[in-house]
This record gives C-alpha cells, structure tokens and sequence, in this order.
C-alpha cells in the first residue's frame, strides 16, 4: 500500500512562495523538453501499435516513467502548496517475485487516480510553460529597456520621445510584470493540484476498500490464532489436566488405605503438574511473549534464535539510540512471523541453517527469513498446514505483505513488510517509559517475587 500518513507540516509562508515560483520556472523548462518528449513517446507508440503492436516498446516505458511521475507531483504538491493530498491506497498484488511487481504496475494503471495523475502531470507543465515564457519575455523586454535607459540614453518610438528615466520606469515595470507572471503562474498550479490529485470521492472509495481489506485480514488472523489456541488447549494442556485430577483422585482414595502408594500418587501428580505450567507457559509466549514486551523486538528475536533445533543467523537494525521503539503490533507481527518460520524450517524443510534479517527505516519494517532446505511450501487454507496462511493474514492486517518464494528445487524465502505508523509508536513509547519507571520503583523485580512467599517456591521445585 502506498504511504497513507499525514503530510509533512508545511512550511512557513515566505519560504512556500518562493518554492511555488520556483516550482513554475522548473516546470517551464520541463514544457520547453520532457513535455515534448512525453508526447512524442505517447503518440508514436499508439501510432506504431498496429504494426503487430511494436509500439508496446514505447508505451510500456513511457506508462513506467508517468507512474514515477503521478508519485512524485503528489509529493511536490504537499511539499511546495502544502494542499492537503489523499494518497489513494491501491490494491496489491499477493504474488511472489516479478510477476507480482507487473501485476502492481498493472492494478495502478487501472485507477482513476493514476490517469488524473498523468493528465495533471502534463498540463502543469502546459500552463508552468505559458507563464514561463511571458516571464522570459517581459524580463528580456525590462532587461533591455534598462540597458537602453543607462547606455543610449533617450529614445524616439515614432512620434513617441522617452527619456531616461521614463525608460527606467518602463524597465522596472516589465521586471514586477515579469514576477508576477510568475506568481500567477504558482497560484494556476495551485489551483490544477487542487481540482485534479487533492483527492476525490473514488479515492476515499479506495481507502474504504482498502481498510475493509485489512479489516477482513485482522479478523482471518484472529480466527487463526484462536484455532491454534483452541487446538493447544485440547491436544496439549487439558488431557494433561485430566490426568492429575485422576492422580489426585486416585491419591485421595489411596490416602488413608495405603499412604505410601498415596505418597507415590502426589508426587506424580506433582510433577504433572509442573509439566502443565510449562505448557502454560508456552501457550502464554505463543500468544505474547513476555520478552518482547519488557525488552524489544531484538532481545524477542535473540531468544527465538538461541532457542531454534537449526543455527540461525541473526541480524537485526533496528532504530537507534533515542529513536521511539516499534509499536506493540508491529513487535508481534515481526516476532511471529520469525517465530512461525523458524518452526516450519525445523519440522518439515530439513535446512541445516536459516538467515533472518530484520531492519527498520523511516517507513516500514522488513523481515526476511531464508533457509537452505527443500522448498515447496505454499500458502494453503484448506485447514491443515494452516501456518503460512495466519501469518500472511496477520501481516494483511498491519496493511503490509507477506511473500513466500519456495521453488520445487530448494531453499524458501519469506519477505515481509509492515508499514510504520508513527503515532502509534509514540504512545507505546510514553506507556513503556512509565512501565520502566513503575517497575524501577518496586522493592524486588517481579520475575523473582514470590506471593506465597519461600514454601511456595520449595513446593514448586
């Protein structure tokens, strides 16, 4: 999805005007040659493409290079007349490699938005070009009337006699005429962003659609985690469960017949039950870890590794000192997917090493997982092999993606990115700076407290 956050803080207002005349003098010199070329490139490849469609070798580049172009004048529209711009999200592709990255360029191609994007691109340098060729002539014209003023002195036009300083009035004349061609000109582009690419019903039809994707993403992952949860519980924690209550029943009748097959009973109860907290605790770190709350995403991953059957390579960039952390959604779709990766590598992909990067930029965070086994895994909902498919729901839901490359001969590749919100890291940076401080403050830390106090401990061992 394309960025979607507000736009930056405009600036002041001197420092706008002279961006915006600016603006119109780098348009008039893009009419005087790109504007031309563009249509020529237009023109000709629609012209050629009845000759067995040769002129695809010209329009194809020429719709690549006006893509660039819709992005870039919506940028310099919030940078220079500080219009508040609705970026249209636009529909992704879901598939791996080149032909996902055609089939995005084929998607943009079918919005309104990029054709109001090329059509604004071309008649701002039309109008940027008409203003900037009356500013070249009246400057000229002021140039040469003050060059006459100061070298030849006075001048006869017919019947017309013009002094010196008549001249130089004349001069200083067409010099404001020529500045305010050019202010002219700033507000007419101005005014061809504001009615062509400030934003339109369609394009909040769009972000719409794209929100109920996402939406439908959050509830797909949602769904997905709560069967894993459920499938846990049954298969895992609550037979166990079953079985010490039945030890401890069986203790309890035992108890006064026959106190040591009793005592015999409790301590099979007793270490089933620690069996029960340790798969407690493993269902409580499928659902959030608690590393990754209290340390980061970088000490999560670090675990994660020191844990994993196979030897990981680990590199981690994440935002440096006293830059704000990753927001608390984010944290956990990076860990799961590292997380739900590393224990498909280890259960079906026979890989002797496996390569996870993680880096942060200013917009979005990537992770990449990549192994050296035997490839082949897809993304199925048919109900088993479920894994791919809830990560790939959960990155959706963020309004990321998730790329899975598994050829048949070896070797998988997982590529998610996960859009930055920098809102939401701020609030979950003040929460966490009041957590270190509640935790600081506290006579013992948590993790080695015990409520019951050192019988419970001794209990427990």
């Amino acid at each position: 999805m394309e960025d979607t956050t507000a736009p930056p803080p405009v600036a002041p207002r001197s420092r706008l005007h002279a961006a915006a005349l600016a603006s119109v003098l780098l348009g008039g010199l893009l009419f005087l040659s790109w504007f031309w070329i563009s249509l020529v490139l237009l023109f000709s490849g629609l012209s050629a493409l009845p000759a067995l469609g040769s002129g695809l070798l010209l329009i194809i580049p020429w719709l690549l290079i006006m893509q660039g172009a819709v992005r870039i004048e919506r940028r310099r529209t919030i940078a220079v007349h500080g219009i508040s711009v609705i970026l249209p999200s636009r529909r992704r592709s879901r598939r791996p490699g080149v032909g996902g990255w055609l089939h995005d360029r084929w998607l943009e191609l079918g919005s309104g938005a990029f054709w109001r994007g090329v059509l604004h691109h071309h008649v701002a340098m039309f109008v940027a070009g008409l203003f900037f060729l009356l500013f070249v002539a009246l400057l000229w014209l002021g140039w040469s009337a003050g060059d006459i003023a100061l070298r030849h002195g006075p001048l006869q036009v017919g019947a017309i006699d013009l002094s010196r300083w008549m001249l130089g009035v004349i001069a200083v004349s067409l010099v404001l005429l020529s500045v305010l061609a050019l202010v002219l000109g700033a507000l007419a582009d101005r005014g061809l962003a504001r009615v062509l690419i400030s934003g339109s019903e369609d394009d909040l039809r769009e972000q719409v659609a794209e929100l109920a994707e996402r939406r439908q993403g959050a509830v797909d992952a949602a769904a997905q985690e709560r069967l894993r949860i459920e499938r846990d519980l049954h298969d895992g924690v609550q037979p166990r469960l079953v079985s010490l209550a039945m030890t401890l029943g069986m203790a309890k009748l035992a108890i006064r017949t026959d106190p040591d097959r009793a005592a015999d009973l409790v301590g099979q109860a007793h270490a089933e039950s620690k069996a029960v907290m340790t798969d407690l605790r493993q269902l409580a770190r499928g659902i959030h870890p608690a590393v990754l709350t209290d340390r980061g995403l970088d000490a999560a991953l670090s675990a994660l590794a020191a844990r994993s059957r196979i030897p990981v390579e680990l590199e981690v960039e994440l935002a440096g000192a006293g830059a704000p952390r990753l927001d608390r959604e984010r944290e956990a779709v990076a860990y799961f997917v590292v997380s739900e990766a590393l224990t498909n590598v280890a259960k079906h992909s026979g890989a002797s090493r496996v390569g996870v990067r993680v880096v942060q930029t200013s917009t979005s965070l990537h992770v990449r997982i990549e192994d050296d086994g035997r490839g082949g895994a897809t993304v199925r909902r048919d109900g088993f092999s479920t894994g791919l498919a809830g990560l790939t729901d959960r990155v959706r839901a963020t309004g990321g993606r998730l790329e899975v490359t598994s050829p048949a001969e070896g070797g998988t590749v997982l590529d998610a990115r996960l859009p930055l919100h920098s809102s939401a890291v701020s609030d979950l940076r003040e929460a966490r700076i009041s957590r270190t401080t509640d935790i600081a403050s506290t006579a013992s830390p948590p993790s080695t407290a015990s409520p019951a106090g050192p019988e419970t401990q001794e209990a427990l061992r």
